[in-house]
């Protein structure tokens, strides 16, 4: 191998670690912790109970899924590491418990 053909690779090798950092940095940077998805749950739910907490996480990923019960209205909301909401159920009375 050539010498500028050595130096075009170790370039485009710097570069991609380079980019991994940056990714790498964005995702710790951007996620969100409990507490916050807590927060962000309680705000769309307009308060209420968290009567059930669940975090499911698959490497960087967290996912947080709350279940909260506001008077007689409950929510089952799902919010992803970023601070997403994903999907959200919500119903009467005690149903939730089924």
């Amino acid at each position: 191998m050539s010498k500028s053909v050595k130096k075009i690779v170790a370039i485009v090798a710097g570069a991609i670690v380079a980019l991994v950092i940056v990714i790498i940095a964005a995702i710790l940077l951007l996620r969100i912790d409990a507490a916050e998805a807590e927060q962000i749950a309680l705000e769309y739910t307009g308060g209420g109970e968290i009567v059930e907490r669940e975090i499911s996480s698959e490497g960087l990923w967290k996912e947080y899924g709350y279940i909260i019960q506001n008077g007689d209205q409950w929510y089952d909301i799902e919010i992803s590491g970023f601070g997403n909401i994903e999907d959200i159920e919500s119903g009467t009375g005690t149903s939730w418990r089924y």
